[in-house]
């Protein structure tokens, strides 16, 4: 009986310092930033992970899980929104037709139909833009003329389009590309009537990712301190298994009534 005891012991112990490893990691965490969309939380993990800063997404419960949130390591909040604001992360949706034409119940007028048309377009086209390798924030400004409007030169009007693109240090954008994709999304635009002025972020001092060394892993400091915790954790747990083990087959070995020189006991018939 006692060696039955001894053997249900050692799991519940496993049980219950694997429970406190992973209960100091969750509290070792922080929310860096909340109701986000997935492309949004998708931008901030990748943006954090170039800067050796480690991140989860995960689906906020405030939301219903619609939308999502960002947590790093405590440690790491001070750096990690330093690259947020470099990143200039989170990018803020761009209206698109959905947004622009949402309340269908309401009647506009013909001006204000054409300038929530243009937003829309100029929002679609902008998260076309970001898409881009290398872009980090694209702004899109559509001007549209009234039908039949015509100019001094008693020309007609012409659509015309104006893009400004913030891209990453040394990566810079192709401008005929864009030309012509924004030229493609909007009805009776020339390329050469798209304007486009193409600005780098500006670089970090110092970009090299500030990496701690625990023998033969790398992480980031913030980390650092959760991933010494549950390795030591893990060896404490390890350890008294070990020793449990041992203990279990001294028991067994003690309660063996071969060992000390005693003949099993005879049952009745």
């Amino acid at each position: 009986m006692r060696s039955t005891s001894a053997r249900t012991t050692v799991p519940r112990l496993g049980h219950a310092l694997s429970l406190c490893a992973a209960m100091l990691a969750v509290g070792c965490e922080a929310e860096l930033a909340t109701d986000l969309s997935d492309v949004q939380a998708d931008e901030i993990v990748l943006a954090l992970d170039g800067e050796g800063i480690g991140a989860d997404k995960a689906r906020s419960e405030a939301t219903g899980g619609a939308r999502y949130r960002v947590v790093v390591a405590h440690g790491d909040v001070p750096a990690a929104l330093a690259v947020l604001r470099d990143h200039d992360l989170p990018r803020p949706e761009a209206p698109g037709f959905a947004e622009m034409f949402s309340d269908g119940s309401l009647v506009p007028s013909a001006a204000e139909e054409r300038a929530r048309y243009a937003a829309a377009i100029a929002g679609e086209l902008s998260r076309s833009l970001e898409a881009m390798e290398g872009v980090r924030r694209a702004r899109v400004h559509v001007a549209m003329p009234e039908a039949g409007s015509r100019t001094l030169d008693e020309g007609p009007a012409r659509a015309r389009a104006s893009v400004l693109l913030l891209h990453n240090p040394g990566v810079e954008p192709d401008a005929d590309a864009v030309r012509a994709l924004v030229a493609g999304g909007v009805q009776e635009l020339a390329i050469e009537d798209v304007a486009v002025v193409a600005s780098p972020a500006r670089a970090r001092s110092g970009e090299a990712a500030r990496l701690s060394r625990i023998g033969p892993i790398a992480v980031s400091r913030g980390t650092a301190g959760v991933l010494k915790a549950v390795l030591a954790a893990s060896f404490a747990l390890n350890l008294l298994l070990v020793l449990a083990l041992v203990w279990i087959r001294r028991r067994a070995s003690d309660d063996d009534p071969s060992r000390h020189g005693g003949a099993p006991a005879k049952m009745k018939t």
